[in-house]
């Protein structure tokens, strides 16, 4: 069955809208083209948030302090110019670093340096600084102070001088900027103050102390240094002086002419240690000599003696007895031991025996008079340097002494000599005295504020004022339940829409109402939308169609006013049409076209038997009118006892259409029997005015077999606002196709 959306259970999909028909409605989804729709339908709101926001941001601006910014530059001499002589080796490793800048900076942010300027720009005698400095603006100083108007007053409140020029101190440092600028030497001094004079006053006080008093600074110091340094190296001078005579008072008594003094005697001792060591050498050979030979001897006689083979003698004797030797063993072999040649043999053998054990033993004694000489010699070069080891032990306790009295002279004839340079360089430097940095360019008055920024406030309120008007216009248009589009009609009611009927002045061309523009302009736009209302009714019904009623939910929809103008433009299409006007409470239809009390109408055709009602034709045309000429009883019906349906009847088989202009659903009851006599039945609904919920609450007072033949019409449309809104029907592209009508 094809029911309303009202009538259906609730599903994903939009019911069947019209009986026959195979359209469904679609879900909604949120586009960038339905937003925007939804932005142009709710512009009022956009536009009104917008403006809201930049009033609150012309106020929010006014009540923020001026504040005028002036700025200094200046800039570091890394390298100053060389007024005096100085160390030329060491100037070239001087060289300003990165630390050094910052030091500089958090040297003019110092509060001893923000003193001075306090003390040198006699700030603390503004009154108007005073307070300033002790009390915040509030937002009524800085709205009074936008319009020219100084606060007064306050002073009271102040408190003590000293607590004031702390105040005042804190508030310097609040509002001065300080920043290099890159990577260069040079300074960016900046201040921020209510008053324009007062900030480049300031700005240039603190360039102007940075830049000069730092030289004058030094300059003070160094006279104080040069003083201090003038006594100090008169002290130090006597003592050099007296260390000095120590040195050589104790030199004289000593002895000790030079430090060189015992440089003899360690030479002394040194050539000893030499003699002596080879003294020692030599006895210690002789004794090993000496002792080899007797235990030679002792183990193996004269022949086992090594040192006697280093005699000519023994040497020339040993040769003869080998030549004996070969001799006797050659006559042994070949005689007997008697034998007179090999015993006289044997005898010289043994004389020669005894004469190299003789030599042997000469050779043993002069080893030991040797071993003899050489330990007394080495007996007497220890005694002499035992004594001169003692002379050399005597001066070296006097030369320690006397080092320390010449590492105290030289100590204080150092230092005495460092004070003296130093002293000469303060002299030398006093009155020369250079900046470490020089003014680039003065601070001056400002003539616009830095803060508030007008233009920049204003972006941010356009921002924000589009961004909320924005939203707050997507919000209402979500929450509105309107109907503006065809496809409202049909997806949140899930009714056919017929079409749109336009507000006669929003098009062109018109007369001075809808009738007359129908009319006077048969192929205008309101004329072809009416047409298209009528085309949309016959196509969707499947009945003859002869009889349309045409109501609507509550009275000021329009509906009479469609229906005088559908049954106009289809007799001036040469159809022969019928208007009953059955709304007995308001009569609208009956008065557009003039009629007057006293005339038959609608009453008479009721209480005629026979149901025929006057017909009043327009002039010029095929349209018949039935109009209520008089009121009816309290409480009398249309419909008792079938007179209205012998009416229709009669009108029936005498025109090709018959509308009925019905009274709104909702107030009469009696409206639902009049629509139900109607093959269609045509709801207007009040363009952007009327709600779904009324529509819904109408809709359920109709029987369900007349819904498959309603279809709603949108009235009033704006088709200027219209082409705004979006949608898409055809009066979402009026401006497509506006020109076509001439």
């Amino acid at each position: 069955m094809n029911l309303p959306a009202i009538y259906e259970p609730p599903r994903t999909a939009s019911p069947v809208i019209a009986a026959g028909a195979s359209w469904q409605a679609s879900d909604d989804q949120i586009t960038a083209r339905l937003l925007l729709a939804m932005l142009r339908r709710r512009r009022e709101v956009l536009l009104l948030t917008l403006a809201i926001c930049l009033v609150l941001t012309l106020i929010w601006t006014s009540a923020l302090p001026r504040i005028y910014r002036s700025s200094a530059d200046v800039v570091m001499i890394t390298k100053p110019t060389e007024v005096v002589p100085g160390d030329a080796e060491q100037e070239p490793g001087v060289t300003t670093r990165t630390e050094d800048v910052e030091t500089q900076i958090q040297l003019i942010r110092s509060r001893e340096m923000t003193a001075q300027v306090l003390d040198s720009t006699a700030l603390l005698k503004d009154a108007t600084f005073r307070i300033d400095a002790a009390k915040p603006r509030s937002t009524l100083d800085n709205m009074l102070s936008s319009l020219g108007i100084d606060r007064a007053g306050g002073a009271a409140d102040i408190g003590s001088e000293r607590e004031l020029r702390e105040k005042a101190i804190t508030y310097l440092i609040a509002h001065l900027d300080v920043t290099r600028v890159g990577n260069s030497f040079n300074l960016h001094i900046a201040f921020d103050d209510y008053d324009a004079q007062r900030a480049a006053l300031i700005a240039n006080t603190y360039a102007r102390l940075f830049t000069t008093d730092d030289a004058r600074e030094r300059s003070r110091a160094n006279a104080t240094a040069a003083k201090v340094l003038q006594t100090r190296v008169d002290e130090l001078r006597q003592a050099a002086n007296r260390a000095f005579a120590a040195v050589q008072g104790y030199r004289v008594h000593t002895g000790l002419l030079s430090s060189a003094a015992t440089s003899l005697t360690e030479q002394e001792i040194s050539t000893y240690n030499q003699q002596i060591a080879a003294a020692r050498a030599e006895a210690a050979q002789d004794a090993a000599a000496l002792a080899s030979a007797r235990g030679q001897l002792h183990a193996g006689g004269a022949d086992n003696v090594g040192e006697a083979a280093s005699s000519q003698v023994v040497s020339t004797l040993r040769g003869q007895r080998a030549q004996l030797v070969v001799k006797e063993r050659d006559l042994s072999q070949r005689y007997f031991d008697d034998n007179p040649d090999l015993v006289t043999t044997r005898r010289q053998m043994a004389d020669l025996d005894r004469q190299i054990a003789g030599e042997v033993n000469r050779s043993l004694r002069g080893l030991e008079t040797r071993a003899q000489a050489s330990a007394q010699r080495l007996s007497s070069l220890l005694a002499s340097r035992s004594g001169t080891r003692a002379q050399l032990s005597t001066d070296n306790g006097a030369l320690v002494a006397l080092a320390d009295l010449e590492k105290r002279a030289d100590a204080a004839q150092t230092l005495y000599q460092s004070y003296l340079q130093r002293y000469n360089e303060v002299v030398a430097g006093s009155g020369s005295e250079q900046p470490s940095a020089r003014l680039i360019s003065a601070a001056e008055a400002s003539i616009l504020p830095v803060s508030p920024n007008l233009l920049l406030n204003v972006a941010l309120g356009v921002v924000v004022g589009v961004l909320l008007g924005g939203t707050l216009a997507i919000v209402s248009e979500l929450s509105y339940r309107g109907l503006t589009t065809l496809d409202d009609v049909e997806s949140r009611l899930g009714i056919r829409a017929l079409g749109f009927i336009p507000a006669f002045r929003t098009v062109e061309p018109h007369a001075a109402s809808p009738l007359d523009t129908v009319l006077d302009y048969p192929d205008g736009a309101f004329a072809e939308a009416l047409r298209n209302v009528i085309v949309s009714i016959r196509q969707s019904t499947s009945a003859q169609g002869k009889v349309v009623a045409v109501t609507s939910a509550v009275p000021g929809e329009g509906k009479s006013t469609i229906a005088a103008c559908m049954g106009r433009a289809l007799a001036m299409a040469g159809e022969r049409v019928a208007v009953i006007d059955c709304d007995v409470v308001r009569g609208h239809l009956s008065r557009q076209f003039g009629f007057t009390s006293g005339e038959p109408g609608l009453h008479e055709a009721l209480q005629s038997e026979t149901g025929l009602a006057p017909r009043y034709e327009e002039q010029g045309s095929s349209l018949c009118i039935i109009p209520i000429t008089r009121p009816f009883g309290k409480g009398e019906r249309l419909t008792e006892r079938g007179r209205l349906h012998r009416v229709i009847g009669h009108l029936r088989n005498d025109f090709d259409v018959v509308i009925l202009d019905c009274p709104p659903i909702l107030p009469i009851a009696e409206s639902r029997e009049i629509v139900s006599l109607a093959d269609k039945v045509v709801l207007v609904i009040h363009w952007r005015k009327t709600i779904d919920r009324v529509v819904r609450a109408a809709l359920r007072q109709l029987p369900m077999r007349i819904i498959k033949d309603l279809g709603v019409v949108l009235n009033q449309v704006d088709m200027k606002k219209q082409v705004r809104f979006g949608g898409n029907d055809a009066a979402s592209f009026y401006e497509k196709y506006r020109g076509y009508y001439g």
